[in-house]
This record gives C-alpha cells, sequence and structure tokens, in this order.
C-alpha cells in the first residue's frame, strides 16, 4: 500500500510540473514565411505557409521549424524540385530581446532577436513585434519576425534557383495559441 501510494504521488507531481510548464509555451503548427529574393533581375518571392513556432512566454526563447518541401515559389519547375526535399528540415532556435513576457496580457513589444539557424549554425539577427490577445479567457499572441540574411543562411541550393547574395526573411504576424 506504501509503495501505491508513493507511486500515485509521483505522477502526481509529475503531471502537475508538466502542466506547469506548459502554461507559458504559445505554438502554431502553419505559420506564414515569405522569403524575397532577386533572381535573374526579378523579385521571386517563396512562400511556407506550414511553418512551426514554438514561443516560452516564461524564457522568451522560440524554436521554428520549416520542411524545405514546403517552399513555395509559384514556377512548376521549381517546386516540383523544393517538393522533393521532404524531411529536408530548417531549424531556427533562437531568444526574443526581451527578459520575458508577462502572461497576464502586456502592450505590445518590440525587441531585437537573435538565434542560431541549423543549416550552418550561424547567429541570425533580426527585429520583431508581438502583441498579446486575449479573447474570453483563451489567450494568443501574434508574432512577427524579419531578418535579412545571405543566400548561403538558408540552404535551399536546388538547381534553376540563382539568387543573389541578400535575402529577406518576413515571419509574418503568426497567430500562437496556449498549449
Amino acid at each position: 500500500m506504501k509503495q501505491f501510494h508513493l507511486k500515485l504521488i509521483t505522477i502526481i507531481v509529475i503531471l502537475f510540473t508538466t502542466n506547469t510548464m506548459a502554461q507559458d509555451v504559445y505554438r502554431t503548427l502553419n505559420g506564414k514565411m515569405l522569403i524575397t529574393v532577386v533572381s535573374n533581375d526579378s523579385i521571386l518571392k517563396i512562400k511556407n505557409d506550414e511553418l512551426v513556432i514554438q514561443l516560452n512566454y516564461e524564457t522568451a526563447r522560440f524554436t521554428m521549424k520549416m520542411d524545405k518541401s514546403n517552399f513555395k515559389t509559384g514556377i512548376d519547375s521549381l517546386d516540383k524540385k523544393l517538393a522533393q526535399l521532404k524531411y529536408e528540415i530548417i531549424e531556427y532556435k533562437g531568444v526574443l530581446g526581451v527578459q520575458s513576457i508577462n502572461t497576464e496580457g502586456h502592450p505590445p513589444l518590440d525587441f531585437n532577436v537573435e538565434g542560431v539557424l541549423s543549416t550552418n549554425n550561424n547567429i541570425i539577427k533580426g527585429t520583431g513585434h508581438l502583441e498579446h490577445i486575449a479573447n474570453r479567457g483563451l489567450f494568443s499572441c501574434v508574432l512577427t519576425l524579419k531578418f535579412n540574411i545571405n543566400k548561403n543562411d538558408l540552404g535551399l541550393n536546388i538547381e534553376g534557383l540563382v539568387i543573389e547574395e541578400n535575402i529577406q526573411i518576413e515571419i509574418v504576424q503568426n497567430v500562437l495559441n496556449k498549449i
């Protein structure tokens, strides 16, 4: 009986701490990313509508993951090549330039952002904006990030995609919901 109570207490503690830790985490599985590049003297927009973003409000740390096969250019020949890159994941882990984020609500925040991109482990810096939304007891936030990076940082080296060195990336007004 004593062993049963000990196991029960252990399970309750694990459930409580897991639930407490997850209370400050916001996530989306269908984030929007827009990459703007110059290709053959024309502007080319590359979109990804399946960006996974997870943000910890307590630590202001985040992770973004994108599957290269989810990038779309609107050019059939390039999109077919991108579709073949299934399970080639680009990950960006970083921190927002704030100490922490008030989970009870906060005014809009503007900040710098810094993180490491998995394609080459380079540190990538950018800017961001975060707004907290409360609707009938449900909490969400809207996250926007902007970066200017080098084409080698992106890791989209596919035949037929000729792009200039500088790339602009926007993580566009993504709604993250509390998990």
